[in-house]
């Protein structure tokens, strides 16, 4: 009797451990599971409801152990109860494991298509508290009106409501995660500017926003300057966010501040895609006494002047010789205009340098003997050796200079004042070896170039043409391609190679008649360029021919 009753206690004690366990598994489940039914269902948990609903489970579900471990392990030993409460946590941390592994991805941002879109990423209380809701409102009614001012936006979008960002970021010296964070936002929703700002009150309730802009590197690549984050000045709103007529105002000047940017943006891709004479248009814009007299914008004034010199500097490479004169001293005012001390002052000197060594060339505009200023190249010559050798400027800037350096020695030995030193070997040598440098493809074209004159002057012509052919494959400039396919064109007619020659002078024809659509390049110079084709043609024919006529 005594048996039977003590298997009936065993019997019972089994079945109601595996109802404990049962029980315990259910509970430790029952929470995560269903949160991941809220979020199957279409409302996806932010990280801190989320996190806060786990815990309150987790909270709940040590409490049931806890009774269940002191009613019913309460007579065992030490170890039973370590090993209950070890299964009860495994069970717990299963299930939200599952729970994790099984969330849905958050729904994917509105990608936007255009060339030029905007992003409006909203603001950010820096101090106290603020109804978020006004903010995301303010956002969004900027992003509205800011869609019909600028006219050079593709498109405008408000995300305030969907991302948040830590812009509190841009008032400390630490903003790595910001930039990363914004960085994956661009290319998701392929905005090229993100707008964003901190706001701030005073005791007495007086409101002032500081605008941030985020523009992707690629929108920049010839001013790194104003890539990534950066703050503008700030908007005060004397009356705080409930006018109307404050809210619309602070609209507007955000507006403005912004237009200026994509403005100056639309510029530099106008001018990089081979119309500077429209680059030049838009930049004169920007530099408008007005709009210079309430300047307190995202862009520099100097930067502005810097890229309206390299604008007219450009426009000058496809013109004849008096147009030309004009457009290169116009460039020289911009430059000299630019603030030494300013960030863009160094760029400024070396692109005067640049300036100069092309109106040393004269009205030939060429390295003939007898048609350059001597003292003029040597001064220019001296001038890059010490940028190419200037640690307080960028690897980018220190490269630029080597290859002009190049240039400008190519130019003095052609022109013989100078004999062969080795210079420009090594210069090129430099440029070559630094490829993995950003923005180094146009210096490798360009020192390919020189490459090849040099290897014309020494009279082998087939190292030229080859390094002239891998100068064209690096470049894109409509003018400069002309030119070198003009270069190719001589030497291939050097060789008697007729069919070579009269190719790549038809190659030339046609980039120099896609630079003067661009307004890159004047109809007189294409004219110029065709009359002297034909003369070298011709020159050609004759002594190819008669140069037959002497093989045996």
């Amino acid at each position: 009797m005594p048996a039977h009753s003590q298997d009936e206690s065993s019997d019972g004690d089994s079945r109601g451990s595996v109802w404990l366990w049962s029980l315990l598994g259910v509970f430790a489940a029952c929470v995560p599971c269903a949160l991941l039914v809220v979020e199957k269902a279409g409302s996806a948990l932010s990280p801190v409801p989320l996190v806060l609903a786990i815990l309150a489970a987790l909270a709940g579900y040590v409490l049931a152990v806890r009774a269940v471990v002191g009613e019913k392990f309460g007579q065992r030993s030490r170890r039973s109860q370590i090993l209950v409460w070890a299964t009860a946590a495994v069970l717990f941390l299963g299930s939200v494991s599952v729970l994790f592994a099984f969330r849905p991805p958050p729904p994917p941002l509105t990608r936007m298509s255009g060339a030029r879109d905007v992003a409006v990423v909203g603001f950010t209380q820096h101090e106290g508290r603020r109804d978020k809701r006004v903010l995301i409102d303010l956002a969004d009614t900027f992003a509205h009106d800011m869609a019909g001012r600028i006219p050079t936006a593709t498109s405008v979008r408000s995300y305030a409501g969907e991302v948040s960002f830590p812009l509190a970021e841009l008032q400390g010296t630490h903003g790595g995660g910001l930039e990363r964070k914004t960085a994956r936002f661009a290319d998701e929703t392929n905005a090229e500017i993100v707008v964003g700002g901190l706001v701030s009150m005073d005791p007495a309730g007086q409101t002032s926003l500081r605008p941030a802009v985020y523009v992707r590197a690629d929108q920049v690549p010839d001013s790194p300057e104003l890539a990534g984050w950066f703050l503008s000045g700030p908007i005060l709103v004397a009356r705080g966010w409930e006018s109307a007529r404050g809210r619309s105002q602070l609209s507007a000047e955000l507006t403005r501040r912004l237009g200026t940017l994509a403005e100056f943006v639309d510029a530099l891709d106008t001018w990089r895609n081979g119309s500077p004479k429209e680059a030049a248009r838009i930049l004169d814009g920007l530099l408008d006494l007005k709009r210079q007299a309430s300047r307190d914008g995202f862009v520099p004034l100097d930067l502005v002047r810097l890229f309206h010199g390299h604008a007219l500097q450009d426009q000058a490479t496809g013109q004849t010789s008096s147009s030309r004169q004009k457009l290169l001293e116009a460039a020289r005012a911009d430059y000299l205009a630019v603030d030494k001390d300013s960030p863009a002052g160094w760029r400024s000197a070396l692109s005067l340098q640049g300036n100069t060594y092309r109106r040393a060339l004269g009205p030939a505009h060429n390295c003939k003997p007898g048609t350059v200023h001597a003292r003029d190249l040597a001064q220019v010559s001296q001038a890059m050796r010490a940028f190419a050798e200037d640690r307080d400027i960028t690897e980018r800037g220190r490269l630029t200079a080597t290859v002009y350096l190049a240039q400008v020695e190519q130019c003095r030995i052609t022109a013989g004042l100078v004999k062969d030193d080795g210079t420009v070997e090594r210069v090129v040598a430099t440029v070559r070896a630094a490829q993995d440098v950003t923005g180094t493809a146009d210096l490798l074209a360009f020192a390919e170039s020189i490459v090849a004159v040099q290897a014309a002057s020494r009279g082998d012509i087939e190292a030229a043409v080859g390094h002239i052919h891998e100068a064209i494959a690096h470049e894109q400039d409509p003018v400069r391609r002309a030119i070198w396919h003009g270069l190719l064109a001589a030497w291939s007619l050097d060789r008697c190679d007729l069919a070579g020659g009269r190719a790549a002078q038809q190659d030339a024809l046609h980039q120099l008649a896609a630079a003067e659509q661009a307004g890159r390049a004047s109809k007189e110079l294409r004219h110029q360029y065709e009359q002297a084709f034909a003369t070298e043609l011709l020159q050609a024919e004759q002594t190819c021919e008669a140069q037959r006529g002497q093989d045996p």
